[in-house]
């Protein structure tokens, strides 16, 4: 699994350009690698890594560039940034859900605010087996599925985001940039 998240993040930073942010925030973001990351890309940027109290307890301290934010996205009110990551998480859940994780985001983006949907984005077009497969997986144990590029678009104009560009990467993952209005 790490050898993957490793491969996937690697993926995303030769496919993005993170130095024009001042701040990025990744919302749910696990322990942090993605952030890290970007943060070593970035050497201007500060990170904010917001994650479930459990998790952030578990974490080791940051460093003077990151600071963590413990809270949960469906509760408590999100940081300020000006690029917002959700990586493999808008998947994880069915429309109703998906969108009140977008609107807390847009609730706190400014308009112009940048942010990327970062997971296994179904192309409209093709016939791909891995993307149903995963979709099913998603589908049974969480609830959530695998989206197009129109379907995550519809979410994002439901909460307040302008979606910009899909941008492919070397890895599975797909990248769908979308702007605050």
């Amino acid at each position: 699994m790490e050898a993957k998240a490793q491969a996937d993040i690697g993926a995303v930073l030769s496919a993005y350009d993170f130095r024009p942010f001042t701040t990025v925030a990744d919302i749910a973001g696990g322990r942090g690698h993605l952030l890290r990351a970007i943060l070593e890309a970035a050497p201007d940027a500060r990170g904010i890594l917001f994650e479930l109290p459990g998790v952030v307890d578990s974490l080791p301290e940051p460093d003077a560039r990151l600071s963590y934010h413990r809270g949960d996205f469906f509760a408590d009110p999100l940081p300020r940034a000006d690029c917002y990551l959700l990586m493999e998480i808008v998947h994880d859940w069915g429309d109703h859900d998906a969108i009140a994780i977008l609107r807390a985001i847009r609730s706190a983006a400014s308009s112009g605010a940048t942010l990327l949907i970062i997971e296994g984005i179904r192309d409209e077009a093709a016939d791909d087996p891995r993307a149903a497969t995963l979709d099913v997986i998603m589908l049974a144990v969480t609830g959530g599925r695998e989206r197009t590029p129109a379907e995550l678009g519809a979410l994002l104009d439901a909460a307040g985001f302008r979606p910009e560009a899909l941008i492919e990467t070397a890895g599975a993952m797909r990248m769908l940039k979308a702007l605050a209005v």
